[in-house]
């Protein structure tokens, strides 16, 4: 007997998309569905078509709250949902048509609490876009997975995201105070709460990707880097219980410096901030006391890991700095034309 399996959606501003994401839910091989459709304060026609669905198919509930973020709507989910597993979905994304059976039928017949799937990211409707997918099928507990499938899996961005899994019942809410990283540690908690998981090789997502300076992960937040190590928090927690060996643990800090160092260096090219603000937010990021144990951990690999690592360890933040105006300078300077055109 087919299990109930919720798939949470947040829906915010979503009209454009929305039909094409909730008809990919409801056209699913696996029917056992409950779907709620959470609008976050929409000021588009978004709720109306929710409610259209709603009135169309049984399996459709549909609740409205207050704008407060992808973490708020998926946290309503949460504690509303009735199914003994659960998947989410971005409203602009779609699920392939046998996503769910692909992803229970892996978890059921290995006993895993999470099932891994690979996507296909794509730009235009109809457009085939480039495929990220694990190469076999794969079952096994914590330790084996974070020993042969942690690595590649997150270079492959299929731990990144949330909605490509499906994951049994678990109390874990996201994090309400991230506006950017809150997918990956999300998806990084519950595999860490998991003892068995799977990776099937078929492609369950259809990611959709926006122009450059739409994307959230291509725009500056303030706070970025503080969820950067939120982030790594977690991922620390995983390696521990997934009993990582030195090996992994040092490419998965290696992967950690590239990516709060990419976010710290956002502030020099989406972001208004003077080259003085820059050098200060530099100084304020070596300054943090889990960057510098993981500056001592880490054995750098890469051109960039090493001269970063090298410069930072020394905490020769000036030397950092023009470093980064070196590297940046050209999109500093365009992004700073483009808002200047922008405000006339």
């Amino acid at each position: 007997m087919e299990d109930l399996i919720s798939i949470i959606v947040p829906v915010y501003n979503a009209e454009a998309f929305l039909n094409r994401c909730v008809d990919s839910i409801l056209n699913q091989s696996y029917r056992n569905l409950e779907v709620l459709l959470i609008d976050d304060g929409s000021a588009d026609g978004s709720l109306a078509i929710c409610r259209e669905y709603e009135r169309k198919d049984s399996r459709i509930r549909v609740l409205h709250k207050e704008n407060g973020g992808v973490a708020s709507a998926r946290n309503l989910g949460y504690r509303t949902m009735k199914g003994a597993w659960f998947m989410t979905a971005d409203a602009d994304d779609y699920l392939a048509k046998d996503a769910v059976k692909t992803l229970w039928e892996g978890a059921v017949k290995s006993g895993a609490d999470v099932a891994i799937g690979g996507m296909e990211l794509f730009w235009k409707e109809g457009e085939a876009g480039e495929r990220r997918c694990w190469k076999e099928n794969w079952a096994g507990s914590l330790p084996e997975f974070t020993a042969q499938c942690l690595v590649p899996l997150f270079d492959l961005q299929l731990i990144h995201n949330q909605n490509n899994k499906l994951y049994r019942f678990c109390r874990l809410y996201c994090d309400e105070s991230m506006s950017i990283n809150e997918d990956i540690w999300f998806s990084v908690k519950m595999l860490s709460k998991s003892s068995r998981i799977c990776v099937v090789s078929d492609v369950v997502l259809y990611y959709r990707q926006h122009q450059e300076g739409e994307s959230l992960v291509s725009r500056f937040y303030e706070n970025g880097v503080d969820t950067c190590f939120t982030l790594l928090k977690a991922v620390e927690g995983l390696l521990k219980r997934g009993k990582a060996a030195p090996a992994v643990r040092n490419e998965m800090y290696n992967r950690m410096v590239f990516h709060i160092c990419g976010f710290a260096g956002l502030c020099y090219y989406r972001s208004d901030y003077s080259r003085r603000r820059c050098l200060e937010e530099i100084r304020r990021l070596v300054r943090r006391p889990e960057f510098a144990r993981l500056l001592s951990r880490v054995r750098p690999r890469g051109v960039k890991n090493c001269l970063a690592v090298f410069v930072l360890r020394l905490r020769l933040t000036r030397v950092y700095h023009w470093m980064c105006l070196a590297l940046y300078g050209r999109q500093r300077r365009e992004f700073r034309a483009r808002r200047k055109g922008e405000r006339g």
